[in-house]
């Protein structure tokens, strides 16, 4: 179960969290990828909220962000997504498409639904697997249908091809 409750909307660049567009910016320069903007094809903020767990459970996850703002953008060529919680700080985190999959994660134990990310971020020496926590909203899936559909189109799946004695 989820220790957050979130939201997601779907929203333009200009309207996230200005920590996260600030991280944006940020990383669109120091990587030169151009306009943040003019590049982005799609992007969603979420808010994580930290649930009110009682009192042993909250003194022993006093550490934990009480509010996280996560921004994530899809380009033709990346899903870069920045976090940004009151206590943990800033964190971006960018893959090439071509790098990674993804999966949609529904919890049948809370609401929490996101994304499932598996491959090579940028700057890491191997394969890596994260999630990206997300609301139960319609957006939710829009969103991470449009990454799934966008990192088919970049690597499609191979075509089997069976042996003439199986019938190929």
């Amino acid at each position: 179960m989820s220790d957050y409750d979130r939201t997601t909307r779907e929203c333009s660049v200009g309207q996230l969290n200005p920590e996260v567009l600030r991280a944006f910016r940020n990383y669109f320069q120091e990587h030169q990828l151009g306009d943040l903007e003019a590049e982005t094809l799609l992007c969603c903020e979420t808010i994580s909220r930290k649930k009110d767990l009682g009192g042993l459970v909250s003194w022993m996850n006093a550490a934990l962000d009480t509010t996280i703002h996560t921004g994530i953008l899809l380009t033709s060529q990346k899903l870069i997504w920045v976090r940004s919680g009151d206590v943990s700080g800033t964190l971006v985190t960018a893959a090439a498409l071509t790098n990674i999959s993804v999966k949609v994660h529904t919890s049948i134990f809370s609401k929490d639904t996101g994304l499932e990310v598996a491959g090579f971020m940028d700057g890491s020496k191997g394969a890596m697997r994260g999630y990206i926590g997300m609301g139960p909203e319609l957006t939710t899936q829009k969103f991470c249908d449009e990454v799934q559909q966008a990192i088919t189109r970049l690597r499609p799946p191979n075509k089997r091809i069976w042996p003439k004695w199986m019938g190929g």
